[in-house]
């Protein structure tokens, strides 16, 4: 049902990107690029994806693009691009940190029922469960990570939030490695509270803060973090 809903809804919305370039020299829009009307379209779409799915950090930097394409149309005060970029770069990893992701994000935690989402076993991106491939660009995605023996876990977040809940999760005997690459966007993970966190990430005007619930065993299951993250976030939380 989500991805009949989201073909409809890219559907519908290229469509109306189409008329809206052939039809815009009618409409008063003629000295504005056929470029930055995609793009400002692009940035609408996301902001709506995000505000179906409650994020509400990400909303920052789309909404800095389309101040930045129609400022002018729309007699808004003109602010340097560097200092516009830097506004909405700051904001977003503050409201990152301080905005909780909504209620939804509980259902995941539910270990008896769980959440729709959970019942229909949503499948990660890749062949294998144990080795999973999650890439978002331009959109907001929550996704259970379900395996038996997970190895490996590669996430690339882009302009973009990301949601990731380990509960249905073994990890393999020699523990885990989670490769991230973000670049302004934000990650939250959602890990097992008997799990052993490492830190091994490199940061850029950026953050990683794991929420600790208690100091694990020693011989607790480990996950390590690897990687970079630049203007952005990553959390982790222990459920």
């Amino acid at each position: 049902m989500r991805s009949r809903f989201s073909n409809l809804f890219w559907g519908i919305l290229l469509l109306l990107a189409a008329a809206f370039v052939l039809t815009k020299n009618f409409v008063g829009f003629a000295d504005i690029g056929v470029g930055s009307i995609v793009i400002a379209i692009l940035a609408l779409a996301f902001i709506v994806q995000c505000l179906a799915r409650l994020h509400i950090a990400p909303i920052v930097i789309p909404l800095a693009i389309l101040y930045f394409i129609f400022r002018e149309r729309l007699g808004l005060p003109v602010i340097q691009t560097w200092k516009l970029v830097a506004a909405a770069i700051l904001a977003f990893i503050g409201l990152n940190f301080l905005i909780p992701q909504g209620r939804r994000s509980c259902n995941h935690c539910n270990d008896s029922g769980g959440s729709k989402d959970q019942q229909q076993k949503i499948p990660t991106e890749g062949n294998n469960d144990n080795n999973p491939y999650i890439n978002v660009n331009f959109s907001a995605i929550s996704r259970s990570l379900i395996a038996d023996s997970l190895e490996t876990v590669r996430l690339s977040c882009n302009f973009g939030s990301m949601e990731i809940f380990f509960n249905q999760a073994e990890l393999s005997p020699n523990g885990a490695n989670a490769f991230i690459n973000c670049s302004f966007g934000g990650i939250q993970l959602f890990i097992p509270r008997h799990w052993q966190v490492i830190d091994k990430m490199s940061c850029t005007l950026a953050g990683v803060d794991i929420k600790s619930f208690a100091a694990p065993a020693e011989n607790a299951p480990r996950l390590t973090l690897n990687g970079s993250v630049s203007f952005g976030g990553v959390e982790v939380k222990y459920i």
